[in-house]
């Protein structure tokens, strides 16, 4: 009886603390997640990588109200390193004008009936908008070598949510089919490329996240587009364009 009685007791010591030991380790498991949510503001453009020789001057440049919202998971798997996912609802945007010699595009002169529609290479003045709203997700690796400063290294997906690409040409001409085409002048005329715009996008993404007290941080970043936002089969623009935004924010852990 003697012997049961210390089996017994034993076996729900041993229980007991194996089952205390479960705990702790679930209890440092959840310890070694943070998550924060994120606001900030994008600013940047949708742009050739390098600017094309028939872009020949900037003439102004309005980056837009981009706002980003998100939620931001981080699990701490060493003491200085930890994987990160950032989830977010962002516009990605700007306002340009600028002078262009022979830029290929697809134009529309007028309205209704008595429209008339070019394609070929168009020399003056060129005016786009474009404010484009994703779901991106950036995924990162963050280094911590001090206390208070993060530093992070990834990639970025996005999703296009609502897309605007649009705008104007203007005070110049264009030769109808190519360069060497019918000279047609153009005082005004528009185009717009907003359901043109490719439906996922995909690129580098880094960044600097720095610690202002225990809940509140301060942000920067950069995410740096490697797809074209436009397919390669489509003839409105002649080059590759990316996005390439820096975002300025912050955010508050919970």
């Amino acid at each position: 009886m003697k012997k049961l009685f210390y089996i017994t007791f034993v076996f729900a010591l041993i229980l007991s603390l194996k089952l205390n030991a479960q705990d702790l380790n679930i209890q440092d498991s959840i310890e070694k997640f943070q998550f924060r949510v994120t606001a900030g503001l994008n600013v940047g453009g949708l742009t050739p990588i390098p600017l094309p020789n028939n872009i020949r001057k900037v003439k102004s440049y309005n980056p837009r109200f981009n706002p980003s919202l998100g939620i931001e998971g981080l699990y701490q798997f060493h003491k200085k390193w930890s994987v990160g996912i950032n989830p977010r609802v962002e516009y990605k945007g700007m306002k340009v004008k600028d002078s262009v010699l022979y830029f290929h595009t697809m134009i529309q002169q007028g309205e209704g009936p008595s429209a008339a529609s070019f394609e070929g290479d168009f020399t003056g003045t060129n005016y786009t908008e474009a404010k484009n709203l994703y779901l991106g997700v950036p995924v990162f690796v963050q280094f911590t070598p001090q206390k208070k400063w993060h530093y992070r290294l990834g990639g970025y997906i996005a999703f296009l949510l609502k897309p605007e690409f649009q705008g104007n040409v203007s005070d110049g001409y264009i030769r109808n089919g190519g360069s060497k085409g019918e000279k047609v002048p153009i005082s005004s005329a528009t185009f717009d490329f907003s359901d043109k715009i490719e439906k996922f996008d995909y690129g580098l993404y880094g960044g600097i996240n720095r610690d202002i007290c225990d809940r509140f941080s301060l942000d920067l970043s950069l995410q740096w587009g490697l797809g074209s936002a436009f397919p390669s089969s489509f003839t409105g623009i002649s080059f590759p364009m990316h996005n390439v935004f820096a975002q300025i924010g912050g955010g508050y852990r919970f």
